[in-house]
């Protein structure tokens, strides 16, 4: 009860527009659950989709994250989202806009989601529980992940080569790898990557005594063993061609070759 009006509180602080429990900070508790009650029968409505068997209240939306559609554009940096209101919320990354205050941290934020998980961690609300284990969450779509953990579910599948995921943003993240899109850039040599993980592997070799460099992603290794190992691991069923003079390790014959012709230049 005490979140509801912790709730409240923030809700007499946003634009009457988007208040969802509340339209004036005199109701009391009572009234402020009978608005959420509102809200929830108006999405009770739901659908299972064929692709993952979930039930969902809006199926078009939903089913963007099996195909990986981005619909919504931002018109500053190009960044695409599945839904308007995702992109909506981006945009306000570049004014720095920031509407929402905490009424107990003044702590800000750009949406009306963020600002209602953010909340509960005052009021140590963790209404979610995993039906397993006990766990509790304070936010239902963290409890939906932490179950599969247990099932081993998998919904979200590469289009490309069929690897399955259980969450879409990683599903999306290893998506890129087939693409040229190289949005992380080294601040010593400004060499791009596909993946912030990348980048940081690689900027071991500017710090550190490294001097074997992945040319996927660019992880550096101390010694050479450990560089052919690793490799590997990128593409288990594309073999590896190896330079009979020295060893060195590449993806593709044709790299190989101009690699050769350093040697025949010494």
């Amino acid at each position: 009860m005490g979140n509801l009006w912790l709730l409240a509180e923030v809700a007499a602080k946003m634009p009457k527009a988007e208040v969802a429990i509340g339209r004036q900070t005199g109701l009391n508790s009572t009234n402020q659950e009978e608005s959420i009650e509102q809200k929830d029968v108006s999405k009770s409505k739901k659908w299972q989709s064929n692709e993952c068997g979930k039930n969902v209240t809006k199926m078009e939306e939903h089913m963007r994250t099996h195909t990986g559609e981005n619909p919504y554009s931002c018109d500053r940096c190009g960044k695409s989202f599945s839904r308007s209101y995702n992109m909506k919320r981006h945009t306000k990354t570049h004014t720095g806009e920031k509407p929402y205050s905490c009424p107990t941290c003044r702590k800000s934020f750009p949406g009306l989601s963020e600002i209602k998980r953010h909340a509960k961690i005052h009021s140590g609300e963790k209404p979610y529980s995993c039906l397993i284990c006990g766990k509790s969450f304070s936010q239902s779509y963290h409890v939906k992940t932490h179950m599969m953990t247990h099932t081993g579910e998998k919904p979200y599948s590469c289009l490309k080569c069929g690897k399955s995921f259980s969450r879409s943003c990683n599903m999306k993240r290893h998506m890129k790898t087939y693409t040229d899109e190289k949005s992380y850039s080294c601040p010593t040599c400004r060499k791009n990557f596909s993946q912030p993980d990348y980048m940081k592997k690689h900027m071991g070799i500017h710090t550190d005594k490294m001097s074997y460099s992945c040319e996927v992603c660019g992880q550096v290794f101390k010694r050479k063993p450990y560089l052919k190992s690793h490799m590997k691991t990128h593409n288990k069923n594309r073999p590896l061609f190896n330079c009979t003079v020295c060893g060195k390790c590449y993806l593709n014959y044709d790299r190989l070759n101009l690699h050769k012709k350093n040697h025949e230049r010494s």
